[in-house]
């Protein structure tokens, strides 16, 4: 009996140390947190009732590791570490009655746990010092000049003495979902896309991704009673703190960090839950669970850490709801850039409200940590409460082992080649990869033709009507009145929605090319720096990498990406045929020393005249104006549309000036009248 029992354990450790592996240091995971979460609540249980078979090196005895080596490690002057779970209601109450038996009175805080890469900035004498990934838990990597990038990051404050401030870097999801479209669905979640971009070699490649921070806790060489002071002292400080934070005590009377947190009694904790979780995919990021914490800091020295965990704090865990189908055919997509992904196809099953037929498998790796295979039945979730994932096998079916992805592209036989995780076709004239180009290009965040959806793309490209991107511009739609699904009234709004193209600005058209490694980011340093793609095209010619490596935002990885791309005769001759066509290829939006020069700006809200509303932020920049994703004491505007999320609340707290569109509409169109005169006077 104790060697099964031994042998489950040995089983338990490596499959969790392999997990941790692949999660922290190299932002990759194996496995799903759901099926993280039961391996290690396994293993712990199991360790509990046979303490004695416990190794001192076992996952459950210490932290998980992102040490990696490519950057300078150094040890963290507190211990980071990570949560002890929990995953209802009765459990939560269980560990704060523990708490209160000793203790009553006592006072908890409740956020929302962001799933993303944690940090730790360290500062001194006002100024960020250096910042360090959890690594460890008691050494982490030096990753300072990546995160100096990140705008919400204060590198200066006010307060002087030594601070260790710990936060989380993520991408919103919004966000993650337009960057992960450039790149044909690369990353798998927000998570692993910020723990990347975290780990690049350049701080300039890192400045090229949407990152984003939220605080939530600080060390500090005063002694603070509370947690809730420790939150004030970050806001107050500039730093961005979680503006769903919400403190629990019987004292309807102990002041709030933030304007928009909340007091609220004891008896309402499990309302609370269930108000985040109904919440939790309406927030514009991804979250799993909930951080509870002890708010009196002197019982928190008092209840002190385990190896693995303070003892003060747990993390209440959403668990995805399941359900479970048969997994019935693998198929394989193709991206525009070859990227091959795995698709499961699954009998239909309803599940969070929704039914699901279809979920990726990522690439081999996922599927051989599953060991998933045709025929087999297997549980789904939904992450984030949004994306389908299989999660595992629960009975194999008649096909053993995992399933193998082929070694050839199912659309033109070239052989497929590795790259890192995921496999690619090489071949530029892959059907596929042809038809994944076009669909792209008129997607709603590239050129936006409307009317020219998946399947109107996919019959004209099978037709041989279109090949690629400059064909959409020249081919005759009416000879499409005698095909079946296309009237004279489909036809009309065809042709009107592809002259209207022709209108997007140079950043759209830009987009639209879908050069490899360039996000909406790099697009418009792009279109600020240069006038026309003429100028991009010569600066390739000439191979001159360093023009593009000093501009703020683009680093070697995009620069190398660009050069190629304007050096490719098809991507010049498509360039050519867009041109020829009358799409525009000159910039609108280099950055001047307008009247907005000086000016931070933050959007919020959707807007009648800017859909998408990156073009009020493109307006923003041509004239000098700066944008960022957060309002804080150095915010000079706030543009409001309707709907406004909570950064108009927090933009009247601050008494930042708010704008609204008709507003921004009459302020923008002098500004251009004047820029327009003085740039006619010189």
């Amino acid at each position: 009996m104790k060697d099964a029992i031994q042998k489950e354990i040995s089983d338990l450790t490596r499959r969790i140390t392999a997990a941790e592996k692949a999660y922290y240091r190299e932002a990759r995971p194996i496995i799903s947190d759901t099926e993280f979460d039961r391996l290690f609540d396994r293993l712990k249980k199991l360790e509990e009732e046979n303490p004695e078979l416990r190794n001192v090196n076992s996952p459950t005895m210490r932290a998980g590791s992102d040490l990696v080596s490519d950057f300078p490690e150094k040890p963290h002057s507190l211990p980071v570490l990570s949560l002890d779970k929990c995953y209802n209601s009765d459990e939560l109450t269980e560990w704060i009655k523990k708490l209160e038996e000793k203790n009553h009175g006592l006072e908890f805080t409740m956020e929302p746990k962001i799933d993303g890469a944690g940090i730790v900035l360290y500062y001194d004498n006002g100024s960020l010092q250096y910042a360090l990934t959890r690594g460890s838990g008691y050494t982490g990597n030096d990753v300072t000049d990546n995160i100096r990038t990140i705008k919400s990051i204060p590198l200066q404050i006010g307060y002087k003495k030594k601070i260790a401030v710990r936060g989380e870097i993520f991408i919103k999801t919004e966000a993650f979902s337009n960057f992960n479209k450039k790149f044909d669905g690369a990353w798998a979640n927000p998570r692993n896309l910020a723990a990347g971009a975290l780990r690049r070699q350049k701080s300039t490649e890192t400045a090229g991704y949407p990152l984003e921070c939220l605080v939530y806790e600080g060390f500090t060489q005063d002694t603070p009673e509370t947690h809730t002071e420790i939150i004030k002292l970050l806001y107050d400080e500039g730093f961005p703190v979680n503006s769903h934070f919400v403190l629990f005590s019987d004292n309807m009377k102990t002041p709030l960090p933030v304007p928009s947190a909340r007091l609220l009694k004891f008896s309402e904790i499990k309302n609370s839950l269930e108000m985040f979780r109904a919440i939790r995919g309406k927030l514009p990021y991804e979250i799993d669970g909930l951080v509870i914490k002890l708010n009196n800091i002197a019982e928190r020295e008092k209840l002190g850490y385990t190896q693995h965990h303070p003892r003060w704090a747990i993390a209440y865990k959403f668990e995805s709801p399941l359900a479970e189908t048969q997994l019935r055919a693998i198929e394989i997509q193709i991206g525009r850039g070859g990227r091959i992904t795995p698709v499961a196809v699954l009998d239909p099953v309803k599940l969070s409200g929704s039914v699901i037929s279809r979920a990726t498998l990522h690439n081999q790796d996922y599927i051989d940590s599953l060991e998933v295979n045709t025929g087999d039945r297997v549980s789904l979730s939904k992450r984030g409460d949004v994306i389908p994932a299989v999660e595992e096998v629960t009975e194999k079916g008649s096909n053993s082992g995992a399933y193998q992805l082929p070694e050839t592209c199912p659309a033109c036989h070239s052989i497929l080649i590795k790259d890192g995780a995921h496999l690619f076709c090489p071949s530029d004239k892959c059907s596929a990869r042809e038809l994944a180009a076009l669909k792209y290009f008129v997607a709603k965040d590239q050129m936006n033709i409307d009317t020219l959806g998946g399947k109107t793309v996919e019959y004209l490209y099978q037709k041989g009507f279109i090949k690629n991107p400059a064909d959409i511009y020249y081919f005759n739609y009416r000879q499409l009145e005698n095909h079946e699904g296309f009237g004279e009234k489909k036809i009309e709004n065809i042709i009107k929605a592809v002259e209207e193209s022709k209108k997007r600005p140079f950043t759209q058209v830009l987009a639209s090319l879908g050069i490899k490694d360039i996000g909406h980011k790099a697009e418009q340093l792009l279109a600020e720096k240069f006038t026309s793609i003429d100028e991009i095209i010569s600066l390739a010619e000439q191979k001159k990498m360093e023009i593009l490596t000093d501009i703020d935002g683009i680093g070697e990885t995009i620069a190398d990406s660009v050069i190629k791309f304007f050096s490719d005769p098809a991507a010049l001759e498509l360039i050519g045929r867009l041109k020829n066509a009358g799409l525009i290829f000159i910039s609108g939006t280099r950055k001047q020393e307008g009247k907005f020069k000086g000016t931070t700006w933050v959007i919020t809200g959707t807007f009648e005249k800017f859909r998408p509303r990156d073009l009020a932020a493109e307006l923003i920049r041509s004239l000098g104006g700066e944008i960022t994703s957060s309002v804080s004491s150095r915010t000079s505007y706030l543009l409001c549309g309707k709907d406004p999320g909570s950064k108009l609340k927090k933009a009247e707290t601050l008494k930042v000036k708010i704008i609204n569109e008709a507003d921004f509409i009459r302020l923008t169109t002098q500004s251009r009248k004047n820029q327009d005169s003085g740039s006619n006077d010189s």
